[in-house]
């Protein structure tokens, strides 16, 4: 297998490749990767080409500053690893493996970290990859837990909501408040900066204009629904609409001098009852985990599993060369 260092001739040719994928999202699209600009990570994203000089993976990657030289999965992205065609197998998988860690220990790479883009989003089963991976010597350095519904799976014999959820969405329209899509970041990035910085010290990971741009980039996968109470926004959810089976919700954030009315529970019913209707497979929260998974939001956990959401594992794989 030959692999080459993508360059931005190949920006047309990889966003392709990513969209007819079997596992692939916007994420590993070059064009939301290119939001951050090229100044703000060293990128070092590999394509791989098989026998016949065709296409057959890519891999979006840039150099992780340490004390020593390690490649990545993009750290600007939320999963990355491997994205493969449909004809990509077993023996592909290994031979891939193998050429990435010849190709980066010629490269003077110390490490390899690879974050696998998660099961649900997959068109096709990608275990293989997985599996080379392991084959090869890598190991999970660490596992976060996200939270996901799966949408599919719901019926009105089979309601997948705790009666507190139910109680709590039913609470919030009784009170007059209503949800609809909204393009108003600038007020829920406001709401959004006062939750993270009063309940954890922290900023969120896009500034307001990052979003905008992404929105700007994406305006069919990026989506503000709210929560209005006499047309003040109170709460919402910013979803990224990463492929075809599974919206992502991406920020979660609320007004809490409105919580009484539990907004939220509303903002999820009607964002679970869309994506049935919409056909998509799974609804993902994301994770409750912190500290690489070493610390457990609990709070966080339970209030998405009362929508009946479960765990799925995503893990890091690292080898030392």
């Amino acid at each position: 297998m030959k692999v080459i260092n993508y360059t931005d001739s190949d920006f047309d040719q990889w966003d392709e490749f990513v969209r007819n994928s079997r596992n692939g999202t916007i994420m590993q699209e070059r064009r939301f990767i290119g939001y951050h600009g090229a100044e703000r990570f060293e990128d070092c994203s590999l394509m791989f080409y098989d026998a016949r000089d065709k296409l057959t993976a890519v891999m979006p990657a840039a150099v992780k500053k340490t004390t020593e030289k390690i490649f990545c999965s993009h750290p600007g992205l939320s999963h990355g690893g491997v994205v493969v065609n449909h004809g990509f197998g077993t023996s592909e998988a290994l031979s891939l493996a193998q050429t990435l860690v010849e190709n980066c220990r010629s490269g003077g790479f110390k490490a390899i970290e690879i974050k696998p883009v998660p099961r649900i989003y997959q068109h096709w089963p990608c275990d293989e990859i997985d599996f080379a991976l392991r084959y090869c010597g890598f190991m999970p350095v660490y596992t976060e837990l996200a939270t996901v519904l799966p949408l599919g799976e719901i019926t009105t014999e089979n309601y997948f909501m705790s009666r507190t959820a139910r109680r709590n969405a039913k609470k919030a329209e009784n009170a007059g408040v209503r949800v609809r899509e909204s393009v108003d970041f600038a007020t829920y990035w406001s709401i959004l900066e006062a939750n993270l910085d009063q309940r954890h010290g922290a900023r969120p990971t896009h500034t307001l204009e990052e979003i905008k741009e992404l929105t700007r980039r994406y305006p069919e996968h990026i989506k503000l629904v709210a929560a209005f109470y006499q047309e003040t926004m109170i709460s919402g959810v910013v979803v990224f609409l990463l492929n075809s089976r599974v919206s992502n919700c991406f920020y979660i954030a609320q007004d809490y001098d409105y919580q009484q009315f539990r907004p939220l529970n509303l903002v999820f019913y009607q964002l679970i009852n869309w994506g049935i209707k919409k056909g998509y497979h799974y609804l993902d929260w994301g994770i409750s985990t912190e500290n690489k998974g070493k610390l457990v939001n609990y709070g966080l956990f339970r209030f998405k599993e009362e929508f009946g959401g479960r765990g799925v594992l995503r893990e890091t794989y690292r080898l030392g060369l």
